[in-house]
């Protein structure tokens, strides 16, 4: 939690409010002696549990790069009886006009959900597996940037989607293999393995039989699918950086539906080459609508995720959109607030070819560097050999 002036949010017409004055007001404490000095201090929700680093290394690291900027650092870690929900609705009673949250996508989305309908804006300082939600928003991963945006960052006005019985996620939902995925890629697999978890609990069950789904967009007629997985997406990128849905944009007030009916590991190539493209809209096992409430209904119970978090198993999932929900402070420039004005088919497609070359310029760099390092290898040997 950090005691801040709260500025403008950013609209779904794509235009911003002026950056916060000042951020981070003083906050008079009492000096040894008894007498009271004023301070800056910064009150951070820390989930100790998050990701597979170490919890104190990234506490300090938090604190080391405060102090570079006046900062003092108080941490209020979550537990099993009280998460950040709790923590963030104790910070808004007691007046807080921002809230700083260490941990992953589950944590922060547990302080959003506490934010819904105020203007207070949440500062993210990422320390999960994946943190998917800095990815998707531009929010740097490294603790000094990070904190640069906590102090001084740009509110932005973020939609959230919300289920019938009030949960809230900000990212992506699903029924189906991501839930399995989900399922699998558990506590201990994602400290042992990181962020391959996902990857590995995704190829175990490549091969899962499609579910008899009924689906159901802002109550019209319904879509009777045979699907590996229905997504419900509020942004587009997943693990790895892929756009999965590049349709979705987080502040159009809609929800991308994405119904996946891939059945073979050739299907599931075809559509991870569209993903890196930036165009898996196109793949043809890849049906996608656009909506402001969805409903979906499977003949047998299925696997549920909800931004990176296991939502249980269920035949009925209801989810509708809540424009403008929360607001989160954001980088100048950061992705989400540069691209509002164009497409998101276009802005995923120009992040895609943007990643692409850099992977083919690191590839050519290793590929020479390797052919030059053989030659000189080479080279040494025969001058002994010529020498002997």
């Amino acid at each position: 939690m950090t005691v801040t002036e709260a500025g403008g949010a950013r609209g779904a017409a794509g235009t911003r409010d002026p950056l916060i004055e000042d951020p981070v007001e003083p906050v008079e404490v009492e000096a040894p002696g008894g007498e009271s000095e004023t301070r800056k201090c910064v009150f951070v929700i820390f989930n100790p549990a998050s990701g597979s680093g170490d919890p104190d290394e990234r506490q300090s690291a938090i604190s080391g790069a405060l102090a570079s900027h006046g900062y003092e650092c108080q941490f209020l870690a979550t537990t099993e009886e009280k998460g950040a929900d709790a923590l963030a609705k104790e910070a808004l009673a007691d007046g807080v006009d921002l809230i700083a949250v260490s941990g992953g996508d589950g944590t922060v989305m547990q302080a959003l959900s506490a934010l819904v309908g105020t203007d207070v804006p949440i500062a993210v300082l990422p320390g999960g597996t994946a943190n998917l939600l800095s990815v998707n928003l531009g929010v740097p991963t490294q603790v000094p940037e990070a904190v640069e945006v906590a102090l001084s960052g740009t509110p932005y006005a973020l939609d959230l989607a919300r289920t019938r019985d009030g949960r809230y996620f900000a990212i992506m939902g699903g029924m189906g293999l991501d839930g399995k995925v989900i399922e699998e890629a558990d506590r201990a697999a994602k400290d042992r393995l990181g962020v391959l978890a996902y990857f590995v609990a995704t190829l175990r069950n490549l091969k899962r039989r499609r579910a008899s789904v009924r689906i159901s967009l802002d109550g019209g007629p319904p879509l009777r699918r045979r699907a590996q997985t229905v997504l419900i997406a509020n942004m587009g990128k997943v693990t790895g950086g892929l756009e999965a849905m590049p349709t979705a944009s987080p502040d159009d007030g809609l929800l991308d539906v994405g119904i996946v009916r891939t059945r073979t590991v050739s299907h599931w190539l075809r559509l991870l080459g569209y993903m890196l493209l930036g165009r898996a809209q196109d793949d043809p096992g890849l049906e996608v609508h656009q909506a402001r409430k969805v409903r979906i209904h499977a003949r047998t119970p299925q696997p549920i995720q909800f931004d990176g978090e296991e939502g249980g198993r269920s035949q009925d999932l209801t989810v509708e959109v809540v424009p403008r929900a929360v607001r989160i402070l954001l980088p100048e420039g950061a992705p989400a607030a540069r691209d509002a004005d164009e497409p998101p088919t276009v802005v995923a497609r120009r992040s895609a070819t943007r990643r692409l070359t850099i992977a083919a310029a690191a590839l050519t760099a290793a590929t020479v560097g390797t052919v030059l390092a053989v030659r000189y290898v080479r080279a040494r040997r025969n001058r002994r050999r010529g020498s002997g």
